[in-house]
């Protein structure tokens, strides 16, 4: 994640989103399902935190977020981290998954 970035999100959400990136590619090696983009805005335009390069994108066009945008959604990014939404997210996802034997 780009050094601006890390510094508007806060260290601490700049970590867990690399956490989550790593729970992504967790859940390819476990359950075989490819997961490239978690929601990190789901209402309206939506925006995703992509797996492979880190950078947060539009999901309509998957282009990065300038840095003037990322200023002005960042108070939702931030809520959507903080309450669970996000990680709500990535886990129903995991949760569709029928695991071996099943």
């Amino acid at each position: 994640m780009e050094r601006e970035f890390r510094r508007l999100l806060g260290e601490d959400l700049a970590n867990y989103l690399e956490l989550l990136r790593a729970k992504m590619a967790f859940a390819e090696e476990m359950y075989g399902i490819k997961i490239n983009y978690v929601p990190l805005i789901a209402d309206g335009e939506i925006v995703v935190l992509d797996r492979n390069d880190g950078k947060i994108k539009w999901l309509k066009n998957k282009r990065p977020l300038t840095l003037e945008e990322f200023k002005s959604l960042r108070g939702r990014i931030v809520e959507n981290l903080e309450s669970g939404f996000v990680e709500m997210l990535l886990a129903m996802n995991m949760g569709c998954v029928n695991g071996p034997g099943e």
